[in-house]
């Protein structure tokens, strides 16, 4: 097994955590399977190596309500926190997974500097200042980057370890069909003969809510095809990775190569890039649409952005995105409606 992460990075990483006494592993706001499953192996990582008097608290930002998430977070055996709650100061050593401090994504406050970023996203400028950075955007999943720091480690996985590792690269991977590296397919397999095969058909079939379709249905009524693009933007979602979710969906309609889903979000406007062109990078189109106003980044074929709307007009706002959309792909500029007039 070729194993990427060397036994020197996993020392060092030990070296500063040996030095703390309250330790935090901290994913993105509303985290996804990867980031969820990514701060569980993490946490095992350094319990396994604590010493007597140090804490350890994994703890995530914003909301968890989309069902396979609430799923996965139920059948680990890890008591995530609400970082609302967390004193940040309190914290001697803090990692930050799946996330990068300069992401604004993530609730550690802007002037602390964390100790560990383990991430597989583009790295950014910010992140140079942080003590041990592994970021390596050619992985499809953190959750492949973490598998590896165990394995090199020589820890054995638990059964639900194993199963929250696989899920998180088959949901970032798209059962490794997105953006999926050598080192991910090699974790894959690997896991996949460890995996309670029961516990993930439970959590990918997580019941979905009324308010599930009504925010599906709302977003096909009002998807616009340009071309091949499509955009929606859907008032008011109940979560929001309902967006993401959405994305998702759009991105498989025939004919369509790039989607946009704008959703608002109590005052925050939620986007959501997806794409199949392989000429451009979602990422960098849709930091360029968001410009100053907020927040964005992601991969080659899937992004994500926000933008706060306190002070603002969000149809106004939903329109600008629209146009500059239209202007970065290239699409047509008249557009028509997916599903005609009732």
């Amino acid at each position: 097994m070729a194993v990427r992460t060397t036994k020197s990075q996993l020392d060092t990483l030990l070296q500063l955590f040996a030095g703390s006494t309250h330790a935090l592993v901290l994913t993105h706001n509303d985290p996804d399977p990867d980031a969820l499953a990514s701060a569980y192996g993490l946490a095992t990582l350094l319990r396994a190596h604590r010493r007597k008097g140090q804490h350890i608290n994994v703890a995530y930002g914003g909301t968890l309500m989309r069902p396979e998430n609430k799923a996965l977070a139920r059948y680990i055996p890890v008591r995530f926190r609400r970082s609302g709650s967390l004193d940040f100061t309190a914290y001697d050593f803090v990692a930050l997974v799946d996330t990068q401090p300069a992401q604004g994504n993530h609730s550690l406050p802007v002037d602390m500097i964390p100790s560990v970023v383990l991430d597989h996203h583009p790295r950014l400028l910010q992140t140079s200042n942080v003590l041990f950075v592994d970021v390596r955007p050619s992985y499809g999943a953190a959750s492949t980057i973490v598998w590896e720091y165990l394995q090199v480690a020589g820890i054995t996985l638990a059964r639900t370890l194993a199963t929250a590792l696989f899920y998180g690269i088959r949901s970032d991977t798209l059962d490794l069909t997105r953006e999926a590296s050598d080192a991910d397919k090699e974790a894959y397999q690997e896991l996949l003969m460890y995996v309670d095969q029961v516990a993930l058909a439970r959590i990918q079939q997580a019941p979905l809510s009324k308010s599930d379709y009504r925010a599906l249905a709302q977003a096909l009524i009002r998807t616009e095809l340009y071309g091949y693009l499509a955009i929606a933007a859907v008032d008011d979602v109940h979560r929001p990775d309902m967006a993401a979710e959405l994305a998702d969906l759009l991105i498989r309609m025939e004919g369509i190569k790039w989607v946009l889903v704008m959703a608002t979000y109590g005052d925050t406007l939620i986007l959501s890039v997806r794409t199949l062109d392989t000429d451009q990078n979602a990422g960098h189109l849709i930091r360029k649409a968001v410009g100053d106003r907020g927040s964005a980044g992601g991969h080659d074929t899937m992004a994500a952005g926000r933008i706060p709307l306190a002070g603002h007009d969000a149809a106004a706002e939903i329109q600008r995105l629209r146009e500059r959309m239209i202007e970065l792909t290239k699409a047509p500029a008249q557009g028509q409606k997916l599903i005609a007039d009732l």
